[in-house]
């Protein structure tokens, strides 16, 4: 509930310095992650440097994928080009950051001919932790907020955020004045007679939810490599296990219309079926990727589970060359073989 962490004046200048909390966060879960897939690296023999490579294009990538897919979600807030940039207001999706940044890794570990699914397995982990970390800049921010609340553990946001601004919107129009509310000192003006008729209910925060899952899925992630069987394994579990807590908490989100790709309503008004894409519910486009994220990754991994190819065996290690005895150990067995 903190958009602005701190301002810093400039000297001789009255201007100022401005650290947004949502900035901040989104830098310090990627710093989390860098640190947590060079330490992974270690362990696993490699190089950080590929790390630190892959995170400054990943990072790239990422930030393109995740404001390009808000923009898409949301193209009807933005009327200026500058909004289109302004990401330190907010703005970003994990999944359009996930998807571009790991298509942005895929592309750096095969040019450079890395074994993708080794790497992808180190910085699943790290991914996790990120989101985690990251999810705390949402709170500050007030995006991704929650739908109503009807247990005792809701948050009421205070006049001026996200949340507030969106279901004071919607209690505007069940009065039958616009929903969108005006800018400046008329919004203060607003907020001050909204207050004395209207309180601004209980939602949930589905902020906390999502770090309460992220940051033990990172846990876990870690913890698997002990039982890692293929190359490729992490990183699908990932995928498989994120879906499922995301399709579950976009349940009890508000920031999303569910009308979107793959949702019943989209599929009955397709068929022509207008009144039966009334009644049936939508499904949100971060429910929809949940779906193919889960169904997809779950096959993907029977097949990786079934394959017998060397490189994908887990003991094998990129950059080392197999193991043999020595020559005299060799020379003895052959010996001994002849006189059995």
């Amino acid at each position: 509930m903190r958009q602005i962490l701190l301002r810093i004046a400039v000297p001789g200048s009255s201007s100022a310095i401005t650290l947004y909390g949502y900035g901040a966060m989104m830098c310090l879960g990627f710093l989390a992650a860098i640190l947590l897939a060079a330490w992974r690296a270690k362990r696993e023999k490699q190089s950080p440097e590929v790390i630190y490579n892959a995170a400054l294009v990943a990072f790239f990538g990422g930030i393109f994928g995740a404001r390009a897919f808000y923009v898409v979600q949301n193209y009807g807030h933005f009327t200026r080009l500058w909004d289109f940039v302004a990401i330190w207001e907010g703005g970003l999706t994990f999944y359009g950051g996930f998807l571009l940044a790991v298509a942005a890794m895929a592309v750096f570990l095969r040019a450079t001919g890395r074994p993708l699914l080794f790497w992808l397995d180190i910085m699943a982990p790290s991914t996790a932790l990120g989101l985690g970390v990251g999810r705390m800049g949402c709170f500050l921010n007030g995006c991704c907020y929650g739908d109503v609340c009807k247990t005792g553990w809701g948050i009421s946001w205070p006049a001026g955020t996200i949340p507030w601004e969106h279901y004071a919107g919607k209690f505007l129009a069940t009065q039958g004045l616009p929903a969108d509310l005006p800018g400046g000192p008329a919004s203060g003006m607003l907020a001050g007679a909204l207050a004395a008729v209207w309180d601004p209910p209980a939602i949930h925060a589905t902020q906390l939810y999502a770090i309460a899952t992220a940051l033990p899925l990172a846990v876990l992630l870690h913890t698997m490599f002990r039982w890692k069987q293929r190359h490729g394994q992490i990183i699908l579990a990932m995928a498989i296990l994120y879906g499922v807590g995301r399709f579950f908490e976009e349940m009890l989100r508000d920031d999303e219309p569910r009308s979107y790709l793959f949702g019943l309503r989209t599929i009955a008004g397709a068929l022509g079926m207008p009144d039966a894409e009334v009644r049936l519910p939508g499904l949100t486009i971060s429910e929809n990727l949940a779906v193919v994220m889960v169904i997809g990754g779950a096959a993907a991994l029977a097949i990786l589970m079934r394959s017998r190819r060397r490189d994908l065996m887990a003991d094998y290690v990129p950059g080392q060359a197999p193991v043999e005895a020595p020559s005299n150990i060799r020379r003895g067995r052959r010996r001994r073989g002849r006189h059995s």
